[in-house]
């Protein structure tokens, strides 16, 4: 790893931390700082993250962590590629920003792919491994609160960060526009949680779209935006990016989908990962905002599970690609 500045509020989670002698006097106990960091809250059975305790609903446990990990292979593989802002090898991008970079697998492909650019991850939690390309650096860090790098990137990233923001407009894309060089690329990869269906299979009392409505009136009281996918390309427009593009692409909840093997094999990864992270996404929200007890949502959750695993409704949920770049000063505008 290489020597970066270190902060209360910004420490890397591994156990390599450098930093010039001439600093290190002045700096907080490392080690006191980072096992801070790796304490953990305990509910229902899951761990939370302890920095900015509750500011985000899902656990980040070993379970969750590798949840997480499937289902960043699952979104990766829907999409083809890990981006689609226009960078290659003659146009790389040379410092990067993922927020929410979760166990950091985003962050650490695009450090291989471009070992020139310099790869910054952000999460509330140190779940990230320790062995990193030397050009990738993890950060603990609120993105909800005011960035203060000190430098400007030339691509931003997001992907699936619903239930992280309380306004994603004003802390995600509004800062990302002040922080981004003049050319450079903000992309949000998110995922609509609402359940939609295009040819009337989904009854109204469909269990899993109701859990689904559960959660965003609990995210409201949780004041936690839930569905905001299909208004990240209007903010990005209304913001002042330039160049805004979208892609659209639908997740089947499970096998449903038989126009190819490949469609159906990806619906039944995405029931695998929806089945196993009903727990992570369900209890915190339910039990502190709609009063719901463990057991009661665990229950829940059985019935859910079973309607999503039947094949007669043709569910889906929407992922939303949106990218867009910072205008150059004095380059026209129109909006």
């Amino acid at each position: 790893m290489g020597d970066f500045p270190f902060t209360m509020n910004s420490v890397m989670p591994s156990n390599d931390i450098k930093c010039g002698e001439e600093n290190r006097a002045s700096l907080p106990d490392v080690e006191t700082t980072l096992d801070s960091f790796r304490e953990v809250r305990k509910e229902n059975g899951r761990t939370y993250h302890s920095f900015r305790a509750g500011s985000y609903p899902f656990p980040n446990d070993d379970a969750e962590t590798e949840r997480l990990k499937f289902q960043y292979d699952i979104i990766t593989e829907v999409l083809g590629r890990n981006y689609f802002a226009p960078f290659t090898q003659d146009n790389p991008p040379t410092r990067v920003l993922d927020i929410g970079t979760g166990p950091g697998q985003w962050a650490i492909e695009i450090s291989d792919e471009f070992p020139e650019a310099e790869v910054i991850g952000t999460d509330l939690s140190p779940i990230q491994p320790n062995e990193v390309p030397e050009n990738c650096y993890f950060y603990v860090d609120d993105s909800s609160e005011e960035w203060d790098f000190g430098f400007e990137f030339s691509y931003i990233h997001t992907r699936l960060t619903f239930g992280c923001f309380s306004d994603m407009r004003t802390q995600v894309i509004d800062q990302a526009l002040r922080n981004l060089k003049p050319g450079g690329w903000l992309e949000c990869q998110e995922l609509d949680p609402v359940l939609a269906c295009d040819d009337g299979t989904m009854p109204a009392d469909y269990s899993p779209k109701q859990l689904t409505l559960a959660l965003e009136a609990a995210s409201r009281i949780a004041k936690r935006q839930f569905t905001c996918a299909p208004l990240i390309r209007g903010w990005l427009e209304e913001a002042g990016f330039v160049d805004v593009q979208q892609k659209v692409f639908k997740l089947p909840v499970n096998g449903w989908d038989a126009s190819s093997p490949r469609a159906s094999e990806l619906g039944e990864m995405w029931f695998d990962n929806l089945s196993s992270g009903l727990g992570a996404v369900c209890t915190a929200l339910l039990h502190r905002h709609a009063n719901k007890q463990f057991e009661e949502i665990e229950v829940s959750l059985v019935d859910v599970r079973r309607q999503l695993r039947s094949q007669s409704v043709h569910a889906y949920h929407s992922l939303y690609v949106v990218w867009g770049r910072k205008p150059f000063e004095g380059e026209m505008t129109f909006s």
